[in-house]
């Protein structure tokens, strides 16, 4: 009963919040190049009431660097995009697949996020382009070298080829993991439920999971920032990636 309720009265709130956001866009430039800081912050903000009506709740460890240009990610669910733009005013390399999705696919369009079309290699040429021409514009890339969702156990190599937006420069690239756990701090194992891999999950059925609950959880570690400057995009990646496996297994001891 709890359960039906909690969606009766969030639902209608998401459509609002929605209508506000589609609203908001028309006052943003067509052009997704030519946003400046207040368009990046008005959707940090509205990312922030996403975060706020689905119920996530965001348990933070370590420190956001926020002079890093290029934030990298294990990637394992539609929300873990809302969470870090919630944190961390950006601009995000995501599946070409969204652009696609009602609502979310325009409000991803307008606020700059870069697709790129998976298992196209001939597309990352253009993708990488476009992140540099972000980064030298002073804005922030978030993207998830993974190359498809995980299942929120096991994380995936990181390839290598994104990184070349930001390899031997002088910024800054910091690695983030994320999980959601079963029930944070008794079980801190992946809850399978918010998982994307499950070919039986759809957009749909996991925001009403989430609409349905009191909170859901997330832990978001913000690892040691890497300098990019003498680092060619694999060695970038690989200690990254490195660094991602590196609180998973932290948290497996805390678990066991």
């Amino acid at each position: 009963m709890i359960k039906i309720l909690l969606v009766l009265f969030r639902f209608p709130i998401l459509i609002v919040h929605m209508i506000i956001g589609l609203t908001i866009l028309l006052f943003f430039p067509k052009d997704s190049s030519n946003l400046k800081p207040i368009h990046h912050k008005i959707s940090f903000l509205w990312m922030k009431g996403l975060v706020y009506i689905f119920g996530i709740n965001i348990i933070i460890k370590g420190n956001i660097d926020y002079k890093a240009h290029a934030y990298v990610s294990n990637h394992i669910s539609f929300f873990d995009i809302i969470v870090l733009n919630s944190m961390i005013p950006s601009n995000f390399v995501a599946k070409s697949e969204i652009k696609k999705w009602p609502v979310i696919g325009h409000l991803s369009s307008k606020t700059g996020t870069i697709f790129i079309r998976r298992g196209d290699h001939d597309d990352i040429d253009r993708v990488v382009s476009m992140m540099r021409q972000y980064i030298l514009k002073n804005k922030s890339i978030i993207f998830f070298p993974e190359g498809r969702i995980g299942n929120g156990i096991k994380i995936s190599k990181f390839h290598s080829k994104l990184f070349n937006c930001i390899e031997n420069t002088t910024n800054n690239i910091q690695p983030i993991f994320i999980r959601y756990p079963l029930s944070y701090p008794n079980n801190i194992k992946s809850d399978s439920s918010i998982c994307w891999s499950d070919k039986s999950q759809t957009l749909f059925k996991i925001s009403m999971r989430c609409l349905s609950r009191y909170s859901t959880n997330v832990i978001v570690s913000f690892r040691k920032p890497i300098h990019a400057k003498g680092l060619d995009s694999y060695t970038l990646a690989k200690e990254t990636n490195n660094s991602v496996l590196e609180c998973e297994d932290e948290l497996k001891v805390v678990s066991d």
